[in-house]
């Protein structure tokens, strides 16, 4: 029995800018890296990867801040940086647009994960 299998580029889209919306936050199981852990989900509006989801990892054993990944998230779905002692909600950013820029992930497997989110004004 002939198996044929599709070959993708790795997981997530290629890196470059895209506009996409937020679509929400969710835990996942603890990384082994920064260890108690969230996915912030986006979701790529238009363009050759239309429909994709594009996600990022952030620890949250630590707080946010403006030298973390999960602070440096934060304050791109709030539109500033974040400030010691603000609480900061996501629930209001979901299905907002936004600009991601997507990087190389670390991992060196060909994956990619967002690097940086910007309010879209346009």
């Amino acid at each position: 029995m002939a198996m044929q299998f599709q070959v993708s580029a790795g997981g997530g889209p290629p890196v470059g800018m895209y506009k996409a919306t937020f679509a929400g936050v969710e835990e996942t199981p603890p990384h082994p890296e920064f260890g108690k852990a969230v996915r912030f989900k986006f979701k790529i509006v238009g363009g050759e990867h239309d429909g994709e989801e594009a996600t990022v990892i952030c620890g949250i054993e630590k707080p946010a801040s403006p030298k973390n990944r999960l602070g440096r998230i934060l304050g791109g779905l709030v539109g500033k940086p974040v400030v010691a002692g603000e609480t900061i909600s996501v629930e209001p950013c979901i299905g907002k647009s936004f600009l991601i820029q997507v990087e190389e992930a670390p991992s060196g497997n060909g994956s990619t994960r967002v690097g940086v989110v910007m309010p879209n004004f346009a």
